[in-house]
């Protein structure tokens, strides 16, 4: 696949593998993009933001990213274009540029795949947590299938969802291994102690609200 352009959708937030993402497209390089995608039974790239500016077309991200396919796509009740996608594999940039279209496109690999790993007894309060803000953040992403106990599918759920800065996702995302990066989870979860992910859907960010209960139930589950 590195010997083909493939179409880069630069985001503030990241979908991963087995993640299901609702995007508003209205963008006409971003409607063609996603009209040749359908046309033709193809994906995308999307990647994360490096510099966001107002004044030119973004061409500077983050290196890993996830290749995704349109699985529905319907007009929405404002006019735009709303399409989902669902989360493939993740992939590495190894080059891109603008095209004529200003559409940035770009060269990937595809990475390793994760295997599934059981998730060890000390960070099942990962999962827990997942399980217990889904809820709330389900209409804005989700998932296909369910895997609770796997390591790998649990990093890949955080890492979508937590307040982390881009650059520590491209971290994160770059791990060969995600289930070994677990336990650099659990001071995020504790020293934030959120309890409400709020999502801002003009932006494509989630925000996480302190509350005293997620405090009590963060400190119990880790102590016990």
């Amino acid at each position: 696949m590195n010997n083909k352009l493939i179409p880069l959708f630069p985001l503030q937030s990241i979908v991963l593998p087995g993640g299901i993402f609702p995007l508003r497209i209205f963008e006409r390089r971003y409607i063609d993009m996603i009209k040749n995608c359908i046309k033709d039974d193809i994906g995308f790239c999307i990647v994360l933001v490096r510099n966001n500016t107002h004044d030119k077309y973004i061409d500077d991200i983050y290196n890993y990213g996830c290749y995704v396919k349109i699985i529905d796509w319907d007009q929405l009740e404002d006019g735009l274009l709303g399409i989902s996608v669902e989360g493939q594999y993740k992939i590495h940039v190894l080059n891109s540029e603008l095209n004529q279209n200003n559409l940035l496109c770009g060269n990937i690999e595809k990475c390793t795949e994760e295997k599934e790993y059981m998730i060890p007894q000390k960070y099942l309060l990962l999962s827990k947590f997942y399980r217990k803000i889904y809820p709330g953040i389900k209409n804005f992403i989700s998932f296909k299938s369910e895997r609770y106990s796997d390591a790998s599918w649990v990093g890949y759920r955080l890492t979508e969802c937590l307040p982390l800065d881009s650059r520590t996702k491209n971290i994160l995302i770059a791990q060969n291994y995600l289930q070994k990066i677990l336990p650099h989870y659990l001071p995020i979860l504790i020293n934030r102690t959120p309890n409400i992910i709020c999502f801002n859907p003009t932006f494509k960010i989630f925000s996480f609200y302190f509350t005293p209960f997620l405090f009590t139930f963060l400190n119990y589950k880790h102590s016990s």
